[in-house]
């Protein structure tokens, strides 16, 4: 591709492009082919942080042949790079005439002594190749629609290449390239619009509209000025123009001179003015010859060249190409006579032509949109107010579409062209969906201690809306996060970590220093406070209401009000545990019962609840007996108990139900844990749908452990190597199925047997199916099977599981509970 340069010698470049990977910059630069044939540049930023897997940007260049390199970097390094073989800054011209500037045969005696010339020599010397062989070239002959015609595809003028948008041969204007280009050092582009067989008062009156007569010129189409207006529409806004080149005049000897002016001033009129070019330079040729030069025709063009200020410059003189040997036929030239107009027209661009009249330049090209779309697909979205010729044949402003390279060509209601840079569709437009750890057991403490981390090590989006690949988790519930692609944005498929409440399990334990106390005596009580739960406790708060007649006297870090004992703790480690004292005298005798709770805490508690009473059996209350010596009385003075409430239910941990998931739990049992070598057991397994939806294809998967054997399966069961599958077909919202089958035991020892649900047609809220039996998931089970040898004595033992042992009590600890006193000396 060839851009045209500024009186500078230089030229504002757009580079733009599509990219699929992740990439800080976007850089360009160029390089002379050739040593000596332009200046090469430095690497220089095109677009910093590129988004939406396009980018744009511009590049300064001078006049020169080139080697365009782009490349991409990422933290420093270079992860992508492309490049174009041929690139241009230099000249552009378009040509409008008759035979002689779209190339002719002249046949004498039935051989054409006109045949044209090769094409240029230097590939710097650039067409539009057209080929009017092709249907599409038909259809353009038959609607003068551009669409027909080639896009910005660029070679060397050939011989044959044809010169878009209406010229078969290369003729004289590879000469005139070869010649132009090797004096003024920069490449040239040329458009030919020429049309044989018309003239200047047809390119008038095609361009205002008015009818005329012509053996194959159609008049309803336009031409033969419709080819000059669609090259302007189709191509120069991209490649920018110096001049128009006009080599008419044989043809318009029939007219007179006055006539031949109006025609010129028309034709230049209009084009400027339709193309909102006021200034566009255009080269007129003095041509006239058809067996000796006409007068009429070059007085008409020496008045429209030399009118003051109109931006019309001299060509050539062809007229002096007039010998038979150039000219056969007495109009069209021999291939030497094309050497000749050829050098003739490069002559005539003159470096003083090319330092002095303005070109316009190229226009920057929009970019189509890229938004993600379901499956693996982009939807590309070309700007509103256009037709739309994509390369796929479809005319709509959107496409979805997979893998693949999209173009599209735009056409506005004025029938001008853009090219929006083509977008390259990569194989996989959405990451993989990442995994998700946890810095510790995947409970809930408190907030910013349980730290959850993406696999993705790009962009992430986790359902809080946090971005970066790490989340601190700051309450229990569900957790998803999914990758977003570094190109386009597009999203990975979820992936799920439930956080279940740890707690903080704490549990008080109440004793005093003797059991037995004389009236006014006094006695220690040590509260120990243990924490056994997975999280640090935070602040605690202890309670102990005093009973009638035991009186507070001192402590080192509890305070009493109104006979309520209360103290403070800051924080309880995991596994540890604190411990606070206080003395107490017994002030009556009689029997006493002494409660203490915790009233607070700040961390939920599995299996209590702070300030629910003393008497619920929590493990977070603890009433301790002792009575006075040697009485008779039966007084019982018990703490105060005014709180103690109804626990709330236990909530679930279930996530809300999806009408649109079903959610599947499994769970395993077995006929018999203790067994020996040699004997059966039945394995079932169970499976509940908690889901709104019904679940279909349900599939089992259990891995046999080593020493353990199919044997049968009354549901349908099936064995594959050490792995037992089976399926249900349909299984219901709140409904449960059972699989079993029958396994023997082949050698002694633990065996661990685990099963899974491999697979299911709908989604799961808190597990995925098939990943594994050690994830925790809802969706796997295991048991253990404990066996033994074959000794007659062991045998009778393991057909029956071991005993629970009875936990021992100390007689008169100070933990029991005694359920009566006894009178007289104590036992």
């Amino acid at each position: 591709m060839i851009v045209q340069r500024d009186n500078n010698n230089q030229a504002t470049v757009q580079i733009a492009g599509s990219y699929a990977q992740d990439l800080d910059v976007v850089e360009a630069r160029v390089v002379a082919r050739t040593a000596g044939q332009g200046t090469s540049t430095n690497w220089t930023l095109i677009k910093a942080k590129p988004t939406n897997g396009q980018f744009t940007g511009t590049l300064t260049v001078r006049g020169g042949w080139y080697r365009v390199e782009v490349r991409g970097l990422r933290n420093g390094q270079v992860v992508a790079s492309d490049a174009i073989e041929r690139f241009g800054v230099g000249e552009v011209f378009a040509i409008v005439g008759h035979s002689n500037a779209q190339g002719s045969s002249c046949i004498i005696d039935g051989v054409d002594n006109c045949p044209t010339m090769d094409g240029a020599a230097d590939d710097r010397v650039t067409v539009v190749p057209v080929d009017q062989s092709t249907p599409e070239f038909r259809q353009y002959e038959n609607t003068a629609d551009t669409r027909y015609l080639p896009g910005l595809t660029f070679n060397q003028l050939a011989t044959f290449s044809g010169i878009s948008p209406f010229a078969k041969v290369a003729w004289f204007w590879g000469r005139m390239g070869d010649v132009l280009v090797q004096r003024i050092n920069v490449p040239v582009l040329i458009y030919n619009a020429g049309f044989g067989g018309t003239n200047m008062e047809h390119n008038y009156k095609a361009a205002y509209d008015i009818p005329f007569e012509h053996g194959f010129c159609r008049y309803d189409l336009r031409m033969p000025f419709v080819n000059l207006r669609n090259l302007m529409n189709l191509y120069v806004g991209s490649t920018g123009i110096r001049a128009v080149i006009l080599n008419h005049g044989e043809n318009d000897r029939g007219n007179p001179t006055d006539l031949i002016v109006t025609h010129h001033y028309g034709v230049i009129d209009k084009a400027r003015q339709e193309f909102n070019k006021p200034n566009l330079a255009w080269i007129i040729a003095l041509s006239s010859f058809v067996s000796g030069p006409f007068d009429n025709v070059r007085s008409a063009q020496l008045q429209v060249i030399n009118r003051s200020n109109y931006q019309t410059y001299q060509g050539p003189d062809l007229d002096n190409i007039s010998s038979r040997e150039d000219r056969p036929d007495g109009i069209h030239y021999s291939p030497s006579g094309q050497r000749k107009a050829g050098e003739l027209w490069a002559n005539a661009i003159t470096d003083d032509f090319l330092r002095t009249v303005q070109p316009y330049l190229a226009q920057q090209q929009p970019l189509t949109s890229v938004a993600c779309a379901t499956d693996n697909q982009l939807t590309l979205t070309q700007p509103a107010g256009y037709e739309y010729t994509w390369n796929t044949g479809s005319s709509d402003q959107s496409l979805t579409v997979g893998a693949g390279t999209y173009s599209a060509r735009l056409r506005n209601p004025q029938k001008q062209v853009v090219f929006p840079p083509a977008v390259t569709v990569p194989t996989g437009v959405q990451p993989d969906f990442p995994t998700i750890t946890a810095n510790g057991p995947g409970t809930y403490c408190q907030p910013g201690k349980l730290i959850l981390e993406s696999s993705h090590t790009g962009q992430n989006l986790w359902n809080t809306g946090v971005t970066s690949a790490t989340l601190a988790v700051a309450g229990t519930g569900t957790y998803s996060v999914q990758a977003r692609g570094a190109a386009y944005g597009c999203l990975s498929e979820p992936s799920y970590f439930t956080v279940s409440a740890a707690g903080t399990d704490l549990s008080l334990a109440l004793r005093a220093s003797r059991r037995i106390v004389s009236r006014g005596d006094t006695v220690t009580f040590i509260i120990t406070v243990r924490n056994e739960g997975a999280c640090e406790s935070g602040a605690v708060t202890i309670q102990n209401r005093l009973p009638p007649n035991l009186t507070f006297v001192s402590s080192a870090d509890l305070t009493v009000a109104d006979s309520i004992v209360t103290g403070n703790v800051t924080n309880i480690p995991v596994g540890q545990s604190v411990t606070r004292r206080y003395v107490a005298r017994l002030t009556a005798a009689g029997a006493y019962q002494n409660a203490a709770q915790l009233t607070a805490q700040a961390g939920r508690d599995p299996d209590s609840q702070p300030n629910s009473g003393t008497g619920d059996g929590q493990d977070d209350a603890m009433m301790v007996h002792l009575r006075t010596l040697n009485t008779d009385s039966l007084r019982l003075f018990a703490s105060p108990n005014p709180l103690q409430t109804t626990l709330p239910p236990v909530r679930g941990n279930q996530p809300v139900m999806d009408g649109t998931k079903a959610d599947l739990s499994l769970t395993m049992h077995a006929s018999r844990q203790y067994v020996r070598a040699g004997q059966k057991v039945t394995i079932t397994l169970l499976v509940r749908n908690r889901g709104a939806q019904t679940a279909t294809n349900v599939t089992l998967q259990n891995d046999l452990p080593t020493g353990l054997q199919f044997s049968s399966s009354a549901s349908g069961m099936t064995v594959t190597g050490s792995v037992v599958s089976g399926t249900i077909a349909q299984l219901a919202s709140g409904q449960e199925a059972k699989l079993s089958f029958v396994a023997t035991v082949t050698s002694s020892g633990s065996l661990t047997n685990a099963a899974q649900i491999s697979s299911v047609d709908q989604p799961d809220p808190d597990s995925k199916p098939g990943n594994g039996t050690t994830n925790g998931e809802d969706d796997t089970a295991r048991l253990t099977l404990r066996t033994n040898g074959t000794s007659a004595a062991r045998r009778a033992a393991s057909d029956k599981p071991p005993a629970t042992p009875a936990q021992p009590m100390a007689i008169g600890s100070a933990d029991s509970v005694p359920h009566r006193f006894w009178r007289g000396s104590e036992k």
